[in-house]
């Protein structure tokens, strides 16, 4: 467990990082969840996790300021968030995801973002409450996981003013 850094509350957002391979991504998504107070961040398999001079260097310090949690798998995430009463919301593109715009506005959710390469494993999927991409105007298939959270979480607070 990291140090707390988050806001509690009734409308919680965490996110779970599937298998990401790249300390720089995993920083860049710290400091969003650090932007955006978010509740906690579980670091799932391969994740890098504190203390590492990478993640500290890309998160600016802020692995020692938000809540975090290591997870030997994501299911067993993915199932502690379900027990917290969190919705479990998927960012992937494939062709039965929903467009994020068409996101209802829920509490308590919990993002689960993917591995670099592969994604997010399809059981993962699965469990999942709902899955959304991001709109493609040039016909890629996704964007860096970073940005891609990154600019999830950011809409989702414009949007619904958490």
């Amino acid at each position: 467990m990291g140090c707390v850094g988050g806001y509690s509350g009734t409308n919680l957002r965490a996110v779970i990082l599937d298998n990401l391979r790249s300390a720089y991504n995993a920083g860049s998504i710290i400091r969003t969840v650090s932007a955006l107070e978010y509740d906690s961040v579980a670091l799932c398999g391969v994740t890098i996790t504190p203390p590492s001079i990478k993640l500290k260097k890309t998160s600016r310090s802020l692995d020692e300021k938000v809540n975090w949690r290591y997870f030997k798998t994501t299911a067993e995430a993915v199932e502690k968030y379900k027990q917290d009463n969190y919705k479990i919301f998927a960012l992937e593109v494939m062709d039965s995801s929903e467009l994020i715009t068409e996101m209802p506005q829920v509490e308590n959710i919990a993002w689960v973002v993917g591995n670099e390469a592969l994604g997010i494993d399809e059981a993962i999927l699965k469990e999942c409450d709902a899955i959304y991409h991001l709109p493609m105007l040039n016909k890629l298939e996704g964007i860096n996981v970073s940005c891609a959270f990154s600019s999830v979480a950011f809409f989702e607070y414009l949007k619904f003013q958490i």
